[in-house]
């Protein structure tokens, strides 16, 4: 009969090959080994258990069963204190923070945290800074993350490797240097035996990093994510590009079937109520999942997902909460409480307030019909109209907002010509 040291040895074997299936089924085999000792049995183990369980854990974590991973470190941890073994029980507290951190938990992530040694040399101070670098994005603090993930860097050259590519991804994204994370990403990628992150955690990891980066070609969701916070942020972000195509139905069937996951992060819930609030006709429903959304941003700091949403209706609701004022998007001006048209949007509020056609507005901007119908529909959804007749009655209500271009004519028929 092999033992829990032959078993857990043939997991690592299989998990750094990248057989995660073979690996999480080792892990099973020794859990069901050691719920059949003797309980004196268990305890002639002593310390020795505890880096079996550290071992079971990560294979776990890189499986890509967040679950069974959180329970795995949260006994490592347990029996680590046991016995004294503080750089287990720190690694184990580290692995458990990031869990939280990226579920956007950031009070059970801070409670682990401080059970880490905060020093620069201590045993798991790369693994603690990936989760302080994502509690550190969450609250729109770049500068912070990017300390921090100057101090994860020693992660690059482990298993959790991904974790930190994943992190620096989402830092990319806030700060609109989507090609330079994009060709880390890449670089990365091809520094690691592709094994590695062909399957499991890493993959999901690896996976929604890109979905995160790819802001044109990337506008489709994953069916099987796990239920795992990282592919439901890389959904969210889809189903955002998908209201910008005003695809309303397929936002909200992301965002129904998100919620309809167990387990759903914090992070997940607050991101999709804001959805749904988006994408339902019903104004007192839109409000109360505002509401709710708003009040898990405030508790967690998610204050990141304010800029997300750049709409009037959640945009003037956060704004009646001080700590969330500094973090609206840029297109919201509170001291109007309504949001800030782009300068294509005041120009297309302009063709349309002096009788312009699409057509006519096309020819005039040397651009698609198409393209003005897009303009158009994020137009009406800025100023909350249906049509173009209520767009004109909004410009004339609003003679400030319409920007005629330099060069536009207040006549549309000369428009015609070049049709």
């Amino acid at each position: 009969m092999p033992t829990l040291q032959d078993l857990t040895y043939q997991g690592t074997v299989r998990r750094q090959a990248g057989d995660l299936a073979a690996a999480a089924e080792s892990v099973l085999e020794c859990h069901r080994l050691l719920d059949d000792l003797e309980d004196d049995a268990v305890l002639e183990l002593g310390p020795g258990l505890v880096a079996l369980r550290a071992d079971w854990a990560l294979t776990s974590t890189l499986h890509g069963d967040e679950e069974l991973a959180l329970r795995g470190w949260e006994r490592t941890w347990d029996q680590a204190e046991r016995f004294e073994l503080s750089d287990d029980a720190q690694q184990a507290a580290a692995a458990v923070a990031v869990v939280h951190a990226l579920n956007g938990d950031r009070r059970y992530a801070t409670m682990w945290l401080e059970r880490v040694d905060p020093s620069p040399s201590g045993p798991a101070a790369p693994l603690a800074s990936v989760a302080r670098a994502s509690l550190a994005l969450d609250e729109l603090d770049f500068a912070r993350a990017e300390l921090e993930l100057a101090a994860a860097e020693p992660l690059s050259t482990t298993e959790r490797w991904a974790t930190l590519a994943f992190v620096d991804a989402r830092l990319a994204v806030m700060q609109g240097h989507e090609t330079s994370g994009m060709a880390r990403l890449r670089a990365t990628c091809l520094a690691h035996y592709p094994k590695q992150w062909s399957g499991g955690a890493n993959w999901q990891l690896i996976d929604s990093a890109t979905l995160l980066l790819d802001r044109i070609g990337s506008r489709s969701t994953r069916k099987d994510s796990r239920g795992s916070a990282v592919t439901e942020d890389a959904d969210l972000v889809c189903a955002l590009r998908a209201v910008e195509d005003d695809d309303l139905d397929t936002a909200r069937a992301v965002a129904e079937d998100n919620l309809e996951r167990e387990p759903v992060s914090l992070r997940t819930t607050a991101g999709m109520q804001l959805l749904l609030a988006l994408t339902t006709p019903d104004e007192d429903a839109a409000a109360a999942l505002t509401d709710a959304a708003i009040e898990t941003i405030r508790s967690e700091r998610l204050y990141y997902l304010l800029p997300r949403f750049p709409y009037e209706i959640i945009q003037t609701r956060a704004a009646g909460h001080d700590d969330l004022v500094p973090h609206l998007s840029d297109d919201y001006d509170p001291a109007t409480r309504r949001t800030t048209l782009t300068k294509r949007e005041r120009e297309i509020l302009w063709y349309i307030s002096q009788g312009y056609r699409f057509e006519q507005i096309a020819a005039a901007e040397y651009i698609s019909v198409n393209t003005v119908k897009s303009h158009a529909k994020k137009l009406y959804r800025r100023i909350d109209v249906n049509s173009r007749a209520s767009a004109a009655d909004y410009a004339e209500a609003n003679p400030a907002d319409p920007l005629p271009p330099s060069d536009a004519t207040t006549d549309p028929a000369t428009a015609d010509a070049a049709i």
